[in-house]
């Protein structure tokens, strides 16, 4: 019934496009049974193909029309070594260029846009794992003389490159270059970049006397020796001026390799014409500099700021200003073992100079509890930016900005300096040897704090290895005054070594207890009720049921949350009356690289399992993450669920504890605490094959019979 019902949805979304635009998967049906290139020649400006294998496609691609070329919901497809995906718009009216899902063995993905009007170009979450002789992994040109308005996103992409010759050329992972007429805007968003050799950028854009606005927001870079972040106003031929703004928030910059500080930090040139640069929130460790600033005498005017970052472990100035810089200000940043000194010129007296207490030293950027770089500034300083600018309220790790550590008593009203907002904590529980219905934690995120609102996720082999299935409903509550407890819903035993996830979301907005009232629930669901919340589909939703004290009503079903006719509610799966008493810890967030919906679908699944890819899960057997069903996905999967992971792909998957098969159509909202990754890890796995996955299914299922 789930899959017939999958399909229905499926059907009533592909009916519901319109005449002019059509959805076709490849490999499919004619005029999509053969080449790809065929698929896409065959279909119209504006349509739509998803490609739904995980088999190499060895070809390269061009798409010269307004297209979108996307991977289907659940499938990673491969382009093999030395393909790539291309494509030219010249003389377009109102466009879209949108490239999302795919990884290229080794090879880039680049769009010429000229003489048009209104251009859009998207490319998302593509993994490129090797360059191509040194061309940019991801390139968006601007060029033409007739006027073009130009916006692009380039997100949640994940790249590694190389290049180790200079040539006189900027060799970049990611890269705008800007030399068309018109306007250009864009954002470079949650990419994770390593840029490697002596001549690499990680990210570059590049504008020759246009106007242009970029926004450089959330990206981890490694290496990157001719800037790892670089902005550039201006020609280096003739002035004839143009208009720069950069907002480069919350991005980590530090070398690939640990310890040799060969990573240039964030390098800001403008040769001609105006520009108005922030540097906000930004780490940058273990790298040459923090923020290099040049402005020729040619610029007409420059402003902007740089403020509340972390410099740290660098061979120079966190600060490096030459040429006629102009009102460039400074303030609330933290020096430590870089050139700065408090008795340096000019540095604003809001300087911190002391040790920033990084996770480790220095792979691991993260504030250890007790930073000085902890709740330093008030939240609005930069809330009042990001609303102003219509940006994300999320942090480097793609996680809530404004939060605080849990305590007995705190107001979520500061922020930390530099691109992670410490507050959340993630910690494994095992259950004892001697197990009951119910078991306590302990964590100083939890003990003797009653409003943390924990989550729970079941975590079958948190090491890699064997594991012990939970197939049993399960809550969290405060017990005692004093300690927070795990408890079996259905009120049978824990299994001994039984390992659970817990989540404790740090103080602040999108974390709360929702109480089942009369008033709402019923019959199944109660409707959550929160700012931030209400009316917000596209939030991360993640829910605990929390049995409250006094009288207790046993929920022993799975839950799931959804939204409808403008709201977020929490369900039971089986269909059973909803407790009027007791509630559900609930955490929201807006999505992001680390906060995301996994789909099934036949690319993923097998046998009981569905197959995650992410880069910070992808070969990390303890990494820690999060899930809760979502009813949105179009099929209901009704069985309680939990994460393992599959040493023999070096993928974490989510399962069904009582090894029913998992149906297609089925949506997971998943929070990957990236803090929660101990280990650098043995670098992501290949996709698995649809032939590896059939060969998990029929493991599995060995499994079962052995039961």
């Amino acid at each position: 019934m789930h899959k017939i019902e999958a399909l229905l949805v499926c059907s009533l979304l592909l009916s519901a496009s319109t005449a002019s635009a059509t959805t076709r998967t490849w490999p499919g049906a004619v005029p999509c049974n053969g080449m790809l290139q065929a698929c896409i020649n065959a279909s119209a400006a504006n349509d739509t193909v998803l490609v739904a294998t995980s088999s190499p496609i060895a070809e390269s691609v061009t798409i010269n029309k307004s297209f979108v070329l996307r991977a289907a919901p659940g499938y990673r497809p491969v382009f093999s070594a030395g393909n790539t995906i291309s494509g030219a718009l010249s003389g377009a009216g109102a466009a879209t260029w949108h490239v999302e899902g795919f990884t290229l063995q080794s090879g880039f993905v680049a769009v010429n846009v000229s003489n048009g009007t209104q251009v859009d170009v998207v490319i998302r979450r593509m993994h490129v794992e090797a360059d191509l002789s040194g061309a940019a992994e991801i390139s968006v040109y601007k060029s033409g003389a007739a006027t073009t308005t130009l916006s692009y996103d380039l997100s949640e992409n994940v790249l590694s490159y190389f290049w180790d010759t200079f040539d006189g050329a900027l060799r970049a992972a990611l890269q705008v270059l800007d030399g068309g007429t018109g306007t250009t805007s864009g954002r470079i968003r949650e990419n994770r970049v390593t840029a490697t050799g002596s001549s690499s950028i990680g990210i570059l854009v590049s504008t020759a006397d246009r106007t242009h606005r970029t926004e450089v927001i959330g990206n981890e870079v490694l290496g990157g020796r001719s800037g790892s972040i670089f902005v550039r106003q201006g020609s280096l031929i003739s002035a004839t001026g143009g208009t720069l703004t950069a907002l480069l928030f919350n991005n980590v910059v530090r070398s690939a390799t640990a310890g040799t500080r060969t990573a240039y930090g964030i390098k800001v040139d403008v040769y001609d014409g105006s520009a108005n640069v922030r540097a906000w929130h930004n780490t940058v460790v273990d790298a040459f500099y923090g923020v290099n600033l040049y402005v020729d005498p040619s610029a007409t005017s420059i402003g902007g700021s740089i403020r509340a970052n972390v410099f740290a472990y660098l061979l120079t100035s966190g600060i490096q200003r030459a040429g006629s810089v102009g009102p460039v200000t400074d303030s609330d940043n933290l020096f430590f073992e870089t050139a700065e000194t408090p008795a340096t010129p000019g540095l604003s007296p809001t300087s911190v100079f002391a040790d920033p207490r990084l996770r480790r030293v220095p792979e691991d950027p993260h504030l250890l509890p007790g930073s000085p770089a902890i709740d330093r500034l008030a939240a609005t300083t930069l809330t009042t930016v990001l609303a102003a600018e219509n940006l994300p309220l999320t942090d480097g790790d793609g996680l809530r900005r404004v939060k605080r550590a849990n305590t007995a008593a705190v107001t979520a009203t500061a922020l930390d300096l530099g691109a992670l907002e410490s507050g959340d904590v993630t910690f494994l529980h095992e259950i004892p040897e001697l197990p009951e219905a119910f078991s306590l934690l302990d964590d100083g995120a939890l003990n003797a704090i009653p409003d943390a609102y924990p989550i729970a996720t079941a975590n079958w082999n948190p090491d890699g290895g064997s594991g012990i299935y939970n197939d049993h409903p399960v809550s969290l509550s405060y017990f005692a005054g004093t300690r927070w407890g795990i408890r079996q819903e259905d009120l049978a035993n824990f299994s001994a070594g039984a390992r659970f996830n817990i989540f404790a979301p740090g103080a602040g907005d999108g974390r709360y207890l929702h109480a089942n009232t009369v008033g709402n629930t019923g019959p199944s669901a109660t409707t959550l009720d929160a700012v931030g919340l209400n009316g917000q589909s596209d939030r991360i939703v993640l829910a605990m049921r929390n049995p409250g004290t006094g009288v207790v009503t046993d929920l022993p079903s799975p839950i799931a949350v959804g939204y409808a006719a403008s709201a977020w509610r929490v369900s039971r799966l089986d269909a059973g009356a909803m407790p009027t008493n007791g509630g559900f810890d609930i955490y929201f967030q807006e999505p992001s690289i680390n906060a995301f919906r996994h789909q099934t679908s036949a690319g993923n699944v097998g046998a009981n399992v569905t197959i995650l890819d992410h880069p910070l899960l992808d070969g990390h057997p303890y990494a820690r993450f999060h899930i809760t069903p979502s009813t949105n996905g179009g099929t209901v999967n009704d069985h309680e669920t939990g994460v393992y992971y599959e040493s023999g792909f070096g993928r974490w998957a989510i399962f069904n504890q009582d090894l029913a098969t998992m149906p297609a159509g089925v949506e997971f909202h998943v929070l990957v605490d990236p803090s929660a990754v101990p280990e650098p890890g043995a670098g992501a796995a290949s996709v698995a094959s649809l032939a590896a996955l059939c060969a998990l299914a029929r493991r599995r299922k060995r499994l079962r019979s052995l039961r």
